[in-house]
């Protein structure tokens, strides 16, 4: 049937409305701009930044922008945490993933996929922001480490479990469920004892310690167990962990270990069709 007239009259005006709409609009990378009169991408994240009370790390962002976090893990931690220079194709934990920085360094490395879980919000939150300026792939998700499960969560290459453990009311479980999705390397940070002696101990402190940074330390109830440098090694090797190593004894960041799981094998994505509570 031919077109009338006054229908391609009709078509033609909506035609140059949309297009001179549109015409306005940018596609660029990571979305700098959405489109012209909206708010610039580092302007939205500037202002994220702002509207957070309280950061713990200092992660450098695009543009000269870095938060203002106490903590610098790039200087404080990183070179002492034992994480490879090559991490193409691994598939890579990070628990309790604080602001994001060790999940958003694998990614640099080349890690193929990066699985975050924490149990706070506002470190959701922050790690979010950070992600949306750096234009990560990397995911966070709410969980407990008590909530791995292979079925879940599949299994991995390479695990960091920093700053966790002594967090914990229940490590064991934790490194046992750790263990359960881990088919390749841990890496494991924590805060230890002063107790230097070859005798598994570790220290309880039923309503948490003072924490912080020194010049402004605060109150942490969730500090709980202390082990000391031998039971950290006992821990680990009790859960099904081998090939126990201790990292940088010199540097002032507690204990660092690093563990091969029993079972080496790639580590995989979970069967996605297969539902997790069959």
């Amino acid at each position: 049937m031919p077109i009338s007239k006054g229908i391609r009259v009709i078509v033609k005006r909506f035609l140059r409305v949309w297009r001179k709409e549109n015409s306005s609009r940018h596609i660029v990378d990571r979305g700098e701009f959405l489109q012209s009169d909206s708010q610039p991408l580092s302007s939205w994240i500037k202002s994220q930044i702002e509207s957070e009370k309280y950061w713990f790390h200092a992660i450098e962002l695009p543009g000269g922008m870095v938060t203002p976090g106490w903590s610098n893990p790039r200087t404080d931690k990183l070179p002492f945490f034992g994480l490879p220079d090559e991490m193409h194709g691994l598939r890579v934990l990070d628990i309790g993933h604080a602001e994001g920085f060790f999940s958003f360094e694998a990614e640099r490395r080349g890690a193929a996929e990066v699985v975050a879980i924490e149990t706070y919000p506002p470190m959701i939150r922050k790690f979010n922001i950070c992600r949306a300026a750096l234009g990560s792939s990397a995911q966070s998700f709410r969980a407990s480490v008590y909530d791995l499960n292979p079925k879940t969560f599949g299994t991995f290459d390479l695990v960091f479990f920093f700053g966790v453990l002594y967090h914990l009311r229940h490590p064991l479980l934790a490194l046992e469920r750790i263990h359960s999705v881990c088919t390749g390397t841990l890496l494991m940070q924590t805060a230890t004892s002063e107790d230097s002696s070859e005798v598994p101990k570790a220290e309880f402190h039923p309503f948490g310690i003072q924490s912080g940074p020194a010049d402004k330390p605060s109150y942490d109830p969730t500090c709980f167990w202390f082990p000391n440098v031998a039971c950290c090694a006992a821990m680990l090797a009790h859960t099904g962990f081998q090939q126990i190593v201790r990292l940088s004894p010199e540097a002032a960041v507690g204990a660092v270990f690093s563990a091969k799981a029993g079972v080496q094998s790639p580590g995989a994505p979970p069967d996605e069709y297969k539902a997790p509570w069959s």
